[in-house]
């Protein structure tokens, strides 16, 4: 465990290491819903202040992973599949205006990124390398939200990104690649709503696969591990 006044990485605020820390012990189920989550405890293991645990748990309650209780503290949450659909009704809205943006903002590189990664995204599928798939799926999403140019609705998606990670519409490949591309093909001839239109109906029918899986009593949530790749810097949202 790190000293407390060990230097922090370049770059990388003390908060944001622990955020993502905490996350990943939530998400990898490590800790349960209903955990109640020490702070003191925390900070010993992160090494870090309980002011920091403090911060980072508040930005995490804003993405929905842990939940405040009067007078106990601070509690991992327990996610069902309402708060997941909920996340896509917000997404549909958000992505629908990131490809709005795009047809003003994308450069050729971005178009041409978001092909390789639709298609990639389609490649693995096929593979049947179903999680590293939904990652990509995620990065193809984050990617058109960075390719808007608008740093502040690049902060608004964090919370529907992080549930998107519960999440898997198991829809056809062919299909969502079908999709990206369209969406790709109307931004870089400068539809803006056609964009738009196609992108809100691309996470509705995605929306709609995760209903109909709640419907018949076959959704489980699904985390799925983040990667990297070239011209991502985060996971966007999953198939």
């Amino acid at each position: 465990m790190p000293a407390l006044d060990q230097p922090e990485p370049a770059g990388i605020p003390a908060r944001h290491r622990v955020r993502e820390g905490i996350q990943r012990l939530i998400l990898s189920g490590q800790f349960q819903p209903g955990q109640r989550l020490v702070q003191q405890e925390l900070a010993q293991r992160f090494g870090v202040a309980q002011t920091v645990v403090r911060e980072s748990l508040l930005e995490l309650q804003f993405c929905g992973l842990v939940e405040a209780v009067d007078n106990l503290g601070m509690f991992v949450s327990r996610l069902g599949p309402q708060p997941l659909l909920e996340a896509f009704e917000i997404r549909e809205m958000f992505e629908g205006l990131s490809a709005r943006l795009c047809c003003q903002e994308a450069s050729r590189t971005d178009i041409r990124e978001l092909t390789d990664m639709a298609e990639r995204t389609y490649s693995l599928g096929r593979e049947g390398k179903l999680e590293p798939m939904s990652a990509a799926d995620r990065q193809f999403h984050y990617r058109m939200v960075q390719a808007s140019g608008n740093r502040l609705l690049e902060k608004l998606t964090e919370g529907y990104r992080v549930l998107g990670m519960f999440v898997r519409a198991n829809r056809d490949i062919r299909q969502v690649r079908d999709e990206h591309l369209e969406v790709i093909e109307a931004i870089a001839a400068n539809r803006p709503d056609e964009a738009e239109r196609l992108a809100r109906r691309h996470v509705r029918a995605a929306r709609q696969a995760v209903e109909k899986q709640v419907a018949d009593g076959t959704f489980v949530a699904h985390f799925v591990e983040e990667t990297t790749s070239a011209g991502s810097r985060n996971p966007s949202s999953k198939l």
